[in-house]
């Protein structure tokens, strides 16, 4: 059954993508043992986001370090717990009425057995859910007493006015090749009628026989600004993105359903090469809050 979840994990996560297979390899080994680390950092962040969003000024700086720094949108910063604690507690009076604070996590790596780097992007939301403020923040965290502590946090305002828009995706449209153990995948893009949402097919072969197919489209959700993408399997698996990104970088914050009601999350990285290629991969994996062993990053090539 595992080995099936991983299966199905695998052709929803890589089809948001155009692609729609992990080797063997990645489907089976467990890698560095760091999945106790990412959930622990994983909490962190989201009782971060819980404190914003009940103005808990204390909660929030009980998770820094004694002397940690936040670097602010404009140089200055921020240091000590106690000075970030009260910074905290200003900026909560200045909030007109109550907006909520959102995370998608775009990567997170170790540097050390007890330090870590993580990247995030923050959406703030006004009470009708539309966005009022965007921001990127690189977060260093340490490991102190057996607890992960944020150590320094230095954050960038986004212009949402630029936010990206399904045109920066037309360099899809085409026909995308890849194959590995014996499975062939290929999958084509192309535009709607009127431009506005991009549409694709793909297939996955042994040999001659198809052994999965499925349909996407991607468009723009004109509430928040934000890429998104669906994708319906044909084996009744189904699943939808969000997608941000930072210069050749693309991040999608995954999400599926598998067709016995599995629920899968995923964060899936891919890099654009040049104009014939890029690269793909799927890390933070879950298959029902259960951790799956980040993919290797796999070369996709346009026919």
């Amino acid at each position: 059954m595992f080995q099936k979840v991983m299966v199905l994990l695998t052709a929803v996560t890589l089809v948001v993508l155009g692609v729609t297979f992990m080797t063997a390899q990645d489907k089976t080994s467990k890698g560095p043992d760091r999945e106790a680390d990412k959930q622990a950092i994983d909490s962190l962040i989201k009782a971060n986001v819980q404190a914003f969003n009940n103005r808990d000024a204390a909660a929030i700086a009980a998770d820094w370090t004694a002397e940690g720094e936040y670097v602010r949108n404009n140089g200055e910063t921020v240091r000590g717990r106690a000075d970030i604690q009260k910074g905290y507690a200003e900026f909560f009076k200045t909030l007109k009425g109550k907006p909520t604070l959102e995370v998608q996590t775009d990567d997170l790596r170790f540097t050390s057995a007890d330090s870590a780097v993580s990247q995030v992007t923050l959406r703030l939301k006004n009470d009708q859910g539309e966005l009022v403020g965007s921001s990127w923040r690189d977060t260093t965290l340490v490991r102190e007493g057996g607890k992960w502590l944020v150590a320094t946090v230095r954050e960038w305002d986004r212009d949402n006015s630029q936010d990206d828009s399904v045109k920066d995706l037309e360099w899809l449209i085409g026909t995308w090749n890849m194959a590995a153990n014996d499975r062939a995948v290929t999958t084509t893009y192309e535009w709607d009628d009127n431009k506005v949402f991009i549409r694709g097919k793909y297939s996955i072969k042994e040999g001659a026989k198809v052994i999965e197919s499925g349909t996407q489209m991607f468009g723009k959700d004109n509430a928040d600004g934000a890429i998104r993408s669906w994708v319906f399997q044909s084996d009744g698996g189904f699943g939808g993105g969000i997608w941000s990104r930072d210069g050749k970088k693309w991040t999608v914050d995954f999400y599926g359903v598998t067709p016995d009601g599995k629920r899968l999350t995923a964060t899936v990285i891919y890099v654009r090469v040049d104009a014939n290629t890029f690269t793909w991969q799927s890390v933070n994996q879950e298959v029902d809050d259960q951790p799956i062993a980040d993919a290797q990053p796999i070369k996709v090539t346009k026919q």
